[in-house]
């Protein structure tokens, strides 16, 4: 009952966030919309990305496993699929500023890639094993 509640709410978010961001794409002039519009832009973009990341991982953990320990894919895929969609959501935003280049954009995901390699290494260090 608790995977179908979760997949549901992961579709809902997916449908929702993908509808606001259209709608604020199509409908908002960036230069002219205040400060609140661009947040909620970002939050629409970042929820959109981690809701389409978190459906797709699952799916290829379940399809890789041969359906096995279903469950177990559940924390791991939202956790890596919310730090790719800040990961995006970051560059989008950097690209606002004008800041973002190549080095920058590496850096940025590189970051987010030694913060994932953080949590598996906890993971496993509690474990007590290598």
């Amino acid at each position: 009952m608790i995977l179908r509640l979760y997949l549901f709410s992961l579709y809902a978010t997916l449908i929702l966030s993908a509808g606001l961001a259209a709608f604020i794409i199509f409908n908002v002039n960036p230069l002219e919309s205040p400060f609140w519009m661009l947040i909620l832009f970002y939050v629409a973009v970042f929820l959109l990305f981690a809701s389409f990341f978190s459906i797709i991982f699952f799916y290829l953990k379940i399809w890789a496993t041969n359906r096995e320990v279903i469950f177990a894919h559940l924390l791991p895929t939202l956790r890596q699929s919310l730090l790719m969609s800040l990961a995006i959501t970051g560059l989008f935003f950097f690209q606002q500023l004008r800041v973002l280049n190549w080095w920058v954009g590496i850096l940025f995901v590189l970051a987010m890639a030694m913060i994932e390699l953080f949590f598996r290494s906890k993971k496993i260090n509690q474990r007590g094993t290598l």
